[in-house]
């Protein structure tokens, strides 16, 4: 099985039906779901120059940063995965975090889609970026620096 199969499986059992997700990436033309956040997952939206400070920020204090990155380029934002639950109260003014009852439209992780893309694809294994590894870096006292 290809790493993007599993990738794509661990994504589409946030789903209710995960085999109607997985055939909805495979058949349809664009190649995106919406997928529910606050089961699997929590989402972390910023804008894209301030993700790829925080990324780098997180790099330097030694944290892996093996948790899963979509990038999209409409709205020129960067979107981390993180575990669900671990909502922070106090974020950049920038920041969007997303739980739930909130859905995230989600590119299949084996294919090309026009404004979705992965930098970091999920690994299929569940692996998530940690609160305690990103907000440091988030808070507003932080950012100012």
């Amino acid at each position: 099985m290809t790493p993007s199969l599993w990738s794509a499986r661990w994504l589409a059992s946030a789903c209710d039906d995960p085999t109607t997700c997985l055939r909805e990436w495979r058949l349809s033309e664009r190649g995106v779901v919406l997928l529910p956040a606050g089961r699997l997952w929590d989402a972390l939206a910023v804008p894209e120059t301030l993700g790829h400070g925080l990324l780098n920020a997180v790099a330097r204090r030694g944290h892996p940063t093996t948790g899963p990155v979509l990038r999209n380029s409409r709205r020129q934002e960067l979107v981390l995965l993180m575990s669900p639950g671990s909502t922070a109260t106090r974020l950049e003014k920038a920041a969007r975090y997303l739980t739930t009852e909130t859905w995230l439209a989600v590119p299949d992780p084996g294919r090309k889609v026009a404004e979705l893309s992965w930098l970091v694809p999920p690994d299929g294994k569940g692996t998530l970026f940690s609160p305690t590894d990103v907000y440091p870096a988030l808070t507003p006292r932080q950012s100012a620096k």
